[in-house]
């Protein structure tokens, strides 16, 4: 594998394609990444997109074709246009990026690559249609992002990639889908149209915003509507639970009840709470982080074993006191361990890792599914930019950029990427970083 350039590599060492790209470095460079993805994802609505994505990571763009019914007509209706683009997709990943099913065969080839691969260390979509063709490559080990849309850059690219497909009749079907599609420089037209998104879309600001008031208040009644019964449900099972004449079997319903209202009560606390961020600053105190989780983890634990999903937690000997609040921290926890949860089929497994880093405490949740062939992962659908729906169950939860709000105002912050290169794990790392209290620091 050390023999095989990153495209990274590849486009740095060809003197003739210097000039013909943009770069972006340092802290700003993996939100270059999303904006750049965010722009070609509304570009290619916008004019005919036909031909192929390279890519490593299958959900970048989602292929619509056949997909919806009627889809056809109401993208006319619109103005729109039906995105319908081979994926090939460059990945160590043999589990949750590719549940069976979920994507066409016809229109999806999965290029299995070493998880000693350097290529690895890159998020990259390369873009080619009729019409325009373009590149973005993040690198993490050089921590900048690399965008263009000259063809020479995007041949380069593609050049490093062909190496990398073992299989002769799949080298050769790439190699015709790319004599099908080549890269071209885009039209003035073209780029007048990605100019006005591209405006458009960095003069949208980075943070979730709140949203409209209505959407606000449709939230806050909802919650309330729920927890009201579901409070009064459970008052009324746990008086049931302390009488002396009910059996062993009826006192074992009645506590899976009690489980059950407590868990929706606690998920819709939570959203609840992100809909009040704009009323009242969150107060932050002092707070054991590990409390929070060894208090938690027994019946996080007893919920993923219901699910057939087993959960680990590694805490160090020692660990600093943090600066945030006790009770939503916990909520925001319980919110996310129910998600990782509900996100993965049977016999998964996740890992949860409390570690120091510097002024931080970092928490990181990781997941891997443990057995091949066990069908689709679940599914979850957003509901407007606030909740998630998974439509199996009719369960709600906070979208992710909604948590991270949440975490913000409790003084963390939370990321979300993909493994890479670990032996062990190969699902989504959710990584939340907790100030450290103050007089701790001092204190050391």
């Amino acid at each position: 594998m050390a023999g095989l350039a990153t495209i990274y590599e590849a486009l740095h060492q060809d003197a003739q394609t210097q000039g013909l790209f943009e770069e972006m470095h340092q802290t700003e460079a993996r939100e270059f990444w999303y904006r750049a993805i965010a722009v070609l994802r509304q570009f290619a609505v916008q004019i005919p997109c036909k031909g192929l994505l390279i890519t490593h990571h299958p959900y970048i763009f989602a292929n619509v074709k056949n997909t919806v019914p009627n889809l056809e007509n109401l993208v006319e209706n619109l103005g729109l246009h039906q995105i319908d683009l081979q994926t090939w997709v460059f990945t160590t990943s043999k589990s949750s990026l590719f549940p069976q099913g979920s994507l066409p065969i016809g229109d999806t080839q999965v290029v299995p690559i070493a998880k000693a691969d350097p290529l690895n260390q890159e998020w990259f979509c390369i873009l080619i249609t009729e019409t325009f063709s373009a590149l973005v490559v993040s690198s993490a080990v050089q921590h900048s992002c690399l965008w263009s849309l000259h063809p020479y850059v995007l041949q380069k690219a593609i050049a490093t990639l062909l190496h990398r497909c073992r299989r002769s009749e799949q080298q050769s079907l790439f190699q015709a889908k790319l004599s099908q599609f080549p890269p071209i420089s885009p039209s003035y037209q073209v780029m007048s149209r990605f100019g006005a998104i591209l405006m458009a879309q960095l003069s949208v600001h980075q943070e979730l915003t709140v949203p409209e008031i209505q959407e606000v208040d449709i939230i806050k009644a909802i919650t309330h509507e729920v927890r009201t019964p579901l409070t009064t449900i459970r008052m009324l099972v746990r008086s049931l639970k302390r009488r002396k004449d009910i059996s062993t079997e009826v006192k074992s319903r009645l506590d899976r009840v009690d489980d059950e209202c407590t868990d929706q009560i606690e998920r819709f606390n939570l959203i609840f709470e992100a809909a009040q961020l704009d009323s009242y600053a969150i107060a932050l105190e002092p707070t054991e982080i590990t409390a929070i989780l060894s208090d938690g983890f027994g019946r996080w634990q007893e919920y993923a074993g219901r699910r057939q999903i087993s959960l680990e937690m590694l805490l160090p000997k020692e660990i600093p006191t943090i600066c945030s609040n006790t009770t939503l921290l916990s909520q925001v926890l319980n919110g996310l361990v129910d998600r990782l949860i509900r996100s993965f089929p049977p016999d998964s497994h996740i890992q949860l890792v409390l570690t120091n880093a510097g002024e931080y405490v970092k928490l990181q949740f990781q997941s891997q599914v443990m057995s091949q062939g066990l069908g689709d992962l679940p599914l979850l659908k957003a509901v407007g930019q606030w909740l998630m729906l998974q439509p199996e169950t009719g369960t709600l939860s906070l979208s992710l950029p909604t948590t991270k709000t949440l975490l913000k105002a409790l003084g963390g912050k939370l990321t979300v990427r993909m493994h890479s290169n670990s032996a062990a794990y190969d699902g989504e790392i959710l990584t939340i970083f907790l100030p450290v209290n103050s007089t701790t620091i001092k204190l050391n």
